[in-house]
């Protein structure tokens, strides 16, 4: 063979080893995208008058970044839901809960998500606005300590390591994209580690909270 021929060869076997490859990179380069940013959690105190003008946790009309989760809970009596309006750029809806109940839900893309109570939506109603990532707030754990997350990707186990003082366990729930829960532990500074074999791959959601709920941070990983 002649070696203009060969060089040939060896450049289409290079570039066929380079096409198998890309798929890969790409994937690595979203991993490492999302591995960078974190996202937060707001929580609305539900119940009658909570309305855009109320104060505190009452206050219904909020303004999140994209990927934040918003946890509506039923703090008082009565028969409540949440529900998206038609006009709503995310749709979504709860069940019907009393005292002591929680809704979540995560919001994916930038738009107005208007909301109310079904049966009550004169004195229950608020707006969700969601903005482009970072643009807005900084995470609650970050005047507590540090928290970090690996490996990411990952396609078995993710460790949560963190260095708080006086907290020695976190409360921890896995989102898919959709705002669907697929898993919770609580994990401490000695077990650490979450089993995610049994996920499909894709890109999850990491809700980690405080035991007394004061303090959360919203993380992403990419299961492979």
């Amino acid at each position: 063979m002649f070696p203009k021929e060969l060089r040939q060869i060896v450049k289409q076997l290079k570039l066929k080893i380079m096409i198998k490859k890309l798929p890969f990179i790409l994937f690595l380069m979203l991993a490492i995208s999302i591995s960078a940013q974190s996202t937060s959690t707001v929580t609305i105190d539900w119940s009658f008058n909570s309305t855009p003008s109320a104060t505190g946790n009452t206050k219904s009309s909020r303004t999140i970044e994209v990927g934040d989760t918003v946890t509506w809970n039923w703090y008082s009596g009565g028969n409540h839901n949440v529900k998206s309006n038609s006009s709503s750029n995310e749709s979504f809806e709860s069940a019907f809960f009393g005292q002591g109940g929680t809704f979540s839900r995560t919001f994916t893309s930038i738009g107005t998500n208007g909301y109310v109570c079904s049966p009550h939506s004169g004195n229950m109603f608020g707006t969700i606005t969601v903005v482009a990532e970072g643009t807005l707030s900084i995470d609650t754990f970050d005047a507590l300590g540090t928290i970090n997350m690996y490996p990411n990707p990952t396609d078995s186990n993710l460790t949560i390591d963190f260095q708080i003082q006086n907290v020695e366990k976190l409360n921890i729930k896995v989102f898919n994209l959709l705002g669907k829960e697929m898993l919770s532990k609580q994990i401490s500074k000695n077990d650490a580690s979450v089993k995610v074999s049994t996920l499909n791959d894709g890109i999850y959601i990491v809700r980690i909270t405080s035991l007394n709920g004061q303090n959360s941070i919203t993380k992403r990983f990419v299961k492979n």
